[in-house]
This record gives C-alpha cells, sequence and structure tokens, in this order.
C-alpha cells in the first residue's frame, strides 16, 4: 500500500502542497503516543495495585485473626493445665501426706523461682497481641515452676511409701501369744492391786495368763535389744522396732532368739514362763512409744475383728489384780 502523504493548503501560492514532515516533528508526535501509552498504563497500574493491595491486607487480617484464635485457645489450655496442677498439688498436700503423716510441700518451695526480672518480658511489648503473649509467657514458666515443684514432692511421697511400709511392719499390732478364744487376758494397762506389794501401783503393760512353755511371739519387725535377766521382769525381751516403739516380753521360761537379731512380726521369740516378780505362768507384754509407756491394748488392731477388739478392751479395763 502506498504511504499516505500529507497535504496542506498554500496561501501564498493558492495550491495544496505536499508537507514532509520534519525530525522535531516526528519527535513530538511519537512523545504523544508514549506519553498517553504511560498514563494509560499508570491508570490500569494504580487501579491494578489498589486491588492487589486490598487483597493482601484482607488477607493479612484473616491471618492475624487467625493468629490471635490460635493463641487465644492455647491460653485457655494453659489455664486448665493450672487447674490440674493445683488439684494434684492439694491432693499431694492434704491426701497423700497426710496418709503418711507428713507436712505438706513447703509453699516457699513451690514458688522458688517465681516472679524474678520482668524485664524478660520486654521483648514482647512491641508486637501485635503482645500483651497477650506475656501473659502465656508468663503461664508456662509458671507451669514448669509448678511441675518441678510437684515431681519433687511426689519424689518425697514415693519415699514415704517405702518408709510407711517398713513402719506398718514395725508397729507392734498383733497379740503376744495365741488368744483366738480372748480368754487369756488377765490383767490389762493402768491401776491394779501389785500381786506381791497388794498396793495399787501403776501396771505398765498388759498380762497373758498361758501354760508354761506356750509361744510368745514378736508383734512387729524389729531387732533385738536386750536379751535376759532383768530385776522384776525375770527373763525379759526388749525389741527396738524402730520409728520410736519398742516392746517389753517378761516373765519367760527360756529365749528363742539372741541379742542384735533381726525379727518379723510373728516370729517365735520365747515362750511363757513365772520368772521374777511373778504368781503364776503369764506374758507381761509392753508397748513403748518415743520412750514412754503406752496401752498395748491400742496395738491389737492387726488381728482382731472390730467385734473381737471391743471385747478386748472391755476384758482389759476390768479392775482386776496384776500377775
Amino acid at each position: 500500500m502506498a504511504k499516505k502523504k500529507k497535504i496542506k493548503y498554500n496561501p501564498d501560492t493558492l495550491n495544496y502542497e505536499e508537507v514532509s514532515s520534519s525530525v522535531w516533528d516526528i519527535i513530538k508526535k511519537t512523545s504523544y503516543y508514549l506519553i498517553a501509552s504511560v498514563v494509560f498504563s499508570a491508570i490500569i497500574l494504580t487501579i491494578s495495585f489498589s486491588q492487589i493491595k486490598q487483597y493482601i491486607h484482607n488477607e493479612a487480617t484473616k491471618d492475624n485473626k487467625n493468629i490471635k484464635h490460635k493463641i487465644d485457645v492455647f491460653n485457655n489450655n494453659l489455664d486448665e493445665i493450672l487447674l490440674v496442677l493445683d488439684d494434684m498439688q492439694n491432693r499431694d498436700d492434704n491426701i497423700y501426706r497426710s496418709i503418711f503423716e507428713s507436712s505438706p510441700y513447703p509453699e516457699h518451695k513451690r514458688k522458688l523461682g517465681t516472679g524474678g526480672n520482668s524485664n524478660k518480658y520486654k521483648k514482647y511489648a512491641g508486637l501485635k497481641y503482645g500483651e497477650l503473649i506475656i501473659e502465656v509467657s508468663k503461664k508456662l514458666e509458671l507451669i514448669e515452676k509448678k511441675m518441678v515443684a510437684q515431681s519433687i514432692s511426689y519424689d518425697e511421697v514415693i519415699k514415704l511409701t517405702q518408709h510407711k511400709e517398713e513402719m506398718l511392719k514395725a508397729i507392734p499390732s498383733i497379740q503376744p501369744v495365741s488368744n483366738i478364744d480372748l480368754t487369756r487376758i488377765a490383767s490389762g494397762y493402768g491401776y491394779r492391786m501389785h500381786p506381791i506389794y497388794k498396793i495399787r501401783k501403776l501396771h505398765t503393760g498388759m498380762d497373758f495368763t498361758a501354760p508354761r512353755g506356750t509361744e510368745i511371739y514378736a508383734t512387729g519387725d524389729g531387732v533385738i535389744e536386750k536379751c535376759g535377766w532383768m530385776s522384776g521382769y525375770g527373763k525379759c525381751i526388749i525389741i527396738n522396732h524402730g520409728f520410736s516403739y519398742k516392746t517389753r516380753y517378761a516373765h519367760c521360761s527360756k529365749f528363742n532368739c539372741r541379742k542384735g537379731q533381726k525379727v518379723k512380726r510373728g516370729s517365735i521369740i520365747a515362750y511363757v514362763g513365772n520368772t521374777g516378780q511373778s504368781v503364776g505362768p503369764h506374758l507381761h507384754y509392753e508397748v513403748y512409744k518415743n520412750g514412754s509407756h503406752t496401752n498395748p491394748v491400742n496395738y491389737f488392731f492387726n488381728d482382731l475383728s472390730p467385734e473381737e477388739y471391743e471385747t478386748v478392751l472391755e476384758i482389759s479395763s476390768r479392775p482386776t489384780q496384776s500377775m
């Protein structure tokens, strides 16, 4: 196709003449197109950028809401964990340790390391949801401290359990002679008429009548502390049970143990006799707690039913003469 020519009317010559474009004309014309293109492109980009920015903002808002929701859920879970730890502490102090007659785990040890320097949380202050993050951080630290303290406390409870098992075996808790029909109790603990001096005197144990040679049993685990003659008691055995308990077995006819020997509850340690200040074959039995005499009848709980125990209490309280 032939290139179109530009014609312009010349008033001087009264003719139409061909006009040739100068370099400047070409530059101006090209510049107009370029400027128009740039302006149009700028308009398109501005509209597109606005839409993209709005999209990014919307998505970021969704993400922020999602993040906050997750932090809130986590924070609530921490509250539930703290409630569980508080319940564990309550059971530890008021149930487990109470069973083992132990004091609660010291409160100052449970709080050891809590609080401290608050500046360590300043790094979260400038963040979005910074206050919530600080709250979560403090709860995490508190949970960690509580778990460490509770773990140490439970280690102590385990030791108390082992200690308690040993103590339960050691406590004198059976009758020292076979007394199935409960007829062998001759005299209980308390003031009784002395069989020889014929005056009222504190009877520091219980007397069990039985034929000479009747087996005498250790009433709890322990170590034979004494096995020999004692003035007034005749042939006598003392067992140190530990845990502040001791028992004495007097007026024996012969021994079946030696000093320093370990014995178990129910072990035959001697035989009923009539040695020392005694008016007939019987066993005089005493229980010591923290170095003081205590009523042996309070320790017959391991081999008596509640009904039998009531009967023993009644028999031992009768105002009889000691033997």
